[in-house]
């Protein structure tokens, strides 16, 4: 008897220690993907990299893993997210964001200012956005919003081109 537990202990073990310490709670969850930038082309190439999600929520999940940012490891590797350092300011929501998802549209509005730096790297925070959503079956379409209800860095007058399709 003291030889099968011996055993079974040593065959679990090389799947022990893959685990991360932090993933007892988390690793019944389901795994979310998340898409951070790998080069600072327009709108760039995008890998993603996985998150053992809660068991609910998990775009809201995968939407703050992106603010978050890449691990230690995912940066080496030269993952970047420019949407983390971009948001600044005091909240009106109580949160970063708010995300709902209603008949294939997912909309994520920003609750607090998110700072845009320049064509590339907006077009890289909206791309690293839009990958991460649509990973979900039930996301169609992803709008992006900022603070005021405008499409996020839209800079024509009306503020809808994410909504309409055009300026």
């Amino acid at each position: 008897m003291k030889v099968l537990v011996l055993a079974t202990a040593l065959a679990m073990a090389p799947a022990l220690a893959l685990m991360p310490a932090s993933a007892s709670a988390a690793s019944s969850g389901p795994t979310v993907k998340v898409y951070f930038s790998a080069d600072f082309d327009i709108p760039g190439k995008v890998v993603a990299v996985t998150r053992k999600a809660p068991d609910s929520g998990v775009a809201t999940f995968a939407v703050k893993q992106l603010i978050k940012g890449p691990t230690k490891a995912e940066r080496k590797r030269g993952l970047h997210s420019e949407l983390g350092p971009q948001i600044k300011g005091k909240s009106n929501c109580g949160a970063d964001f708010k995300l709902s998802i209603t008949k294939g549209t997912a909309t994520l509005r920003f609750c607090r200012t998110v700072l845009g730096l320049g064509i590339g790297s907006d077009a890289r925070v909206l791309h690293t956005i839009d990958r991460t959503l649509r990973q979900f079956g039930t996301v169609k379409k992803v709008i992006t919003l900022d603070k005021d209800g405008r499409c996020l860095f839209d800079q024509t007058d009306a503020g809808t081109s994410c909504i309409t399709g055009h300026e």
